[in-house]
This record gives structure tokens, sequence and C-alpha cells, in this order.
């Protein structure tokens, strides 16, 4: 939140700046393009830094509503280093799947809902010992599966409709490298009592 009261706060020209260098932006990363980075570890910061930017006090509200909602478990189960871990890992996989399905769009994304999806998964993995139970407990697997389903194929027919603005490709890439990076990451369970 405080990113983006400074982006709104700063000059226009300084915005402009911000969002060149930290949207994604497929055509940046065509080699052959005009626009491209001049240096290969440009290509980080909108991969990474996309996350941080928003299109309005709204969409960073709606984000920040969810992230606190689904993070609180999984910071608990993984700790601070492991969490952060997950949360990038999933904003990463979110700029690359959607920067792969728009490669020739001329099109551009921002938000941290990618992160927000890999939390939600993060969250629903986390509501059992270990992410091979929590998959195969209907109670967490159902619902899981709605909200991927609302967020990925219900927003994107509504995207590619042009009724909505929003990166269905994110929140695919977000599911998905949050829930590869909580297994990867999540501590072995507890051993039970003989």
């Amino acid at each position: 939140m405080a990113a983006y009261a400074a982006f709104t706060l700063a000059p226009v020209g300084a915005q402009n700046a911000v969002d060149y260098a930290f949207a994604l932006i497929p055509e940046r990363f065509h080699a052959g393009s005009e626009y491209r980075f001049e240096h290969w570890y440009e290509t980080f910061g909108p991969i990474f830094g996309h996350a941080f930017l928003h299109t309005g006090w709204m969409h960073l509200a709606v984000n920040a509503f969810f992230l606190f909602g689904a993070s609180r478990l999984p910071a608990l189960r993984l700790g601070a280093v492991r969490y952060l871990v997950v949360y990038f890992w999933a904003v990463a996989v979110s700029a690359l799947t959607f920067l792969a399905l728009n490669w020739n769009e001329q099109s551009s994304a921002v938000g941290a809902s990618g992160g927000v999806c890999g939390m939600i998964t993060a969250f629903f993995l986390s509501l059992r010992p270990t992410w091979r139970e929590a998959l195969a407990d209907p109670r967490v697997r159902g619902p899981l599966a709605v909200l991927f389903f609302l967020n990925v194929v219900v927003l994107g027919v509504l995207a590619e409709a042009g009724i909505v603005q929003i990166s269905w490709e994110g929140h695919l890439g977000g599911f998905i490298g949050g829930g590869v990076a909580y297994t990867l990451l999540q501590r072995p369970a507890p051993l039970k009592p003989a």
C-alpha cells in the first residue's frame, strides 16, 4: 500500500517511468522490439515489480483483502522466509504465464493477484498436515477448485469478451506457482504419537 501511495503522489512523468519499468509488457521481452530491455537483468523488474503496481485503490484494496485473508495459515506453517519465497515464486510464475500466453499481444498487466492466487492455493494446502492430505480431502479440494474456476475460467471468459480487464493468465500462473512452491517448501508434518 505504501508503494502505491508513493506512486500516486509522484509526478506524472515519474509514474509513466515506473509503469514502463515494472509493468508486464510482452513487447519489451521481444529481442527484436525497439522497446526491448537493454540488459537481461532488467527483465526481473517487471517479473516481480508488477505486483507492486495497481490500476487504482480498489484494485489494491481487493488484492490486499484477499492476500491478508489467505496468508495467515501459510505464514504460520512455512515461517516468514518460506512464505515470502512462495509468494514471490507465485508472482514470478504468474508473470511468466501472462507473458507466454500474450507473447504477440499489445497488452500489459499489473497487480498482485498472481501472488494472491498463489497464497490462496497455499492456504488450502495448509489446511491439513500435508499437501497430499489436503488434496485428498474433498472439503479442501472442492472450495479450491471453485475459486480456481471463478478466477481463471469465469474471469477468463469475461476478459476475453472484453467485459472486464483482468489477467486470468496471471491468476492461472499464480495458482500453479503457489501450489508448486508450497508443496516443495512445506515443513514435514509432525510425527504422530504411537
